[in-house]
């Protein structure tokens, strides 16, 4: 495939497949490190942004690890992506079309549901992504593949999608999007020092898991649990900053 990652070597989407799920994950360059800004809510890292209503989250970002830390390659592929989809929207669409149709045959006849994470390091909303196909236009990529289940983290409030592309929000210091957030049914990722059983009068399920966001496997109306994996001083500093909660 030339966008979507194998699920069988990403290892995230290598934690679904007990479940019986393979997931597809669309990883672009996080931030603005492409040129362009794939992640509204987060500081600008290029652009040195430091707006105290914005997450820091850019400059710990996890789309630094895995193979993007040890293979250049990796980022620098991120990147080709990311300026694709920008500046060639129609030739990055019908890659993603083939490619999620190549998924989905792979994964059917091996006997797992297919799934797809569009926003693996981005939070670009794919549900007002207009897709042209075979001279047919879908409102998105969703209703184009009515039948399968896309999912995603955001830090973005009040996004309306379709039933098939489930949304988890992201905790990320902002109290009042926060608030307003846990006052509606939608699945709330927290990240603890340490997992509490509830929270919020919520019950708090463990995302660490799994990576499956899907309300088939953790629930509705929930605390999605994430542990702070990092140094005492990147907590002490997560904390601070209100993006990680002591529990």
């Amino acid at each position: 495939m030339k966008l979507l990652s194998n699920p069988t070597t990403n290892y995230k989407a290598n934690k679904n497949i007990n479940l019986g799920y393979h997931t597809y994950f669309l990883s672009l360059a996080h931030s603005d490190i492409s040129g362009y800004n794939v992640c509204p809510m987060a500081n600008k890292l290029k652009a040195g942004e430091k707006n105290k209503n914005k997450s820091t989250c850019s400059a710990v970002c996890v789309g630094y690890n895995g193979f993007a830390q040890r293979f250049k390659n990796v980022m620098q592929s991120r990147i080709k992506k990311t300026k694709m989809f920008f500046e060639n929207r129609n030739e990055f669409i019908e890659l993603l079309i083939k490619d999620i149709n190549k998924a989905i045959n792979y994964s059917l006849k091996r006997g797992f549901i297919p799934t797809f994470r569009l926003n693996a390091y981005s939070d670009i909303k794919w549900e007002n992504i207009k897709v042209m196909h075979e001279g047919i236009e879908y409102n998105n990529i969703f209703e184009l593949f009515s039948e399968y289940k896309f999912y995603d983290y955001t830090k973005l409030t009040n996004r309306k999608t379709p039933d098939n592309y489930e949304l988890t929000y992201s905790h990320y210091g902002n109290k009042k999007a926060f608030k307003k957030t846990l006052n509606t049914n939608q699945n709330v990722a927290v990240v603890f020092d340490k997992l509490p059983k509830t929270y919020k009068n919520k019950i708090v399920v463990n995302g660490d898991k799994t990576d499956l966001r899907l309300s088939d496997n953790d629930g509705k109306n929930v605390i999605v649990g994430l542990k702070f994996k990092g140094s005492k001083k990147a907590l002490q500093d997560g904390i601070n900053e209100g993006f990680i909660i002591k529990s």
